[in-house]
């Protein structure tokens, strides 16, 4: 997908079941080309579009985004883009998002757009290592929409994954079709994986006896996911601005949601 393969490696790091698994190899993957044929670039309303279709013709329970933009470029706070994601948000989509690969500019002072709304998880990445990689983008302290304070468990970027040296699917022109890939795309999908398993263990108990996910299962699934994270690559701290509430722990975030929903595990 694209002609560097972005978007075939970020589809082989979820549902690759050959010789290599992805984090989640049985889900439906619906694939939007929003990106432009590099996959490093493309317009905004194409981006918008792809998430509405997600939200409305595939009936989408997670949006994953491997892509962003710098804040105040390409992507504002009333772009056609954000609405997309507030619509899917209000409607119940999870959405996942890349904080971005910008650590090593101190003039970008947040996570990408649209990982800056509050209700989208946004991704950093780790190293194999289990340290907060360099380059992943830094959150700032400041919602840029309310223009209050972020608080728990909202706060930029919300989680850390595995998002160095990944190695999946690419072109078919490639012999063997496989490399290497690093950013916090990577580790986005990784993390839209998790909860991916973690709705078809407790999805149907999540939205309860309305059957519906609103705003309240979604705080209990954010809510989780921050106390779940793994704390030692932020020195034990609960949030760090860039690697989150810690690196993620998809089966403690599964036994959290169900602690919270008061299941068995």
């Amino acid at each position: 997908v694209g002609e560097d393969s972005h978007g075939t490696m970020m589809a082989g790091l979820l549902v690759a079941n050959g010789k290599f698994y992805g984090a989640a190899p049985g889900v439906d993957l619906s694939v939007a080309l929003a990106l432009g044929p590099s996959g490093t670039s493309g317009q905004e309303d194409r981006v918008a579009q792809a998430i509405r279709w997600c939200r409305i013709t595939q009936k989408a329970d997670i949006v994953s985004l491997s892509l962003g933009s710098e804040p105040g470029d390409g992507m504002g706070i009333q772009s056609e883009t954000v609405l997309a994601v507030q619509e899917a948000l209000d409607a119940g989509i999870f959405v996942v998002a890349a904080a971005g690969n910008t650590g090593y500019d101190t003039s970008i002072s947040d996570v990408s757009v649209p990982a800056n709304l509050r209700g989208v998880i946004a991704v950093g990445a780790s190293t194999y290592g289990g340290s907060v990689w360099s380059n992943s983008a830094n959150g700032s302290l400041l919602d840029p929409y309310s223009q209050e304070n972020r608080s728990y468990p909202n706060q930029k970027p919300e989680v850390s994954a595995p998002g160095v040296l990944l190695f999946s699917t690419t072109s078919t022109q490639i012999e063997p079709p496989y490399a290497y890939s690093t950013g916090t795309s990577d580790s986005t999908v990784l993390v839209s994986g998790a909860l991916a398993l973690i709705l078809e263990l407790h999805g149907t108990a999540l939205a309860g006896d309305d059957g519906v996910i609103d705003s309240e299962e979604m705080e209990i699934v954010k809510r989780s996911l921050a106390s779940s994270c793994s704390k030692t690559a932020i020195s034990g701290s609960p949030h760090d601005e860039k690697g989150g509430y810690g690196i993620l722990d998809a089966a403690q975030w599964a036994s959290d949601i169900a602690f919270e929903l008061n299941i068995a595990d």
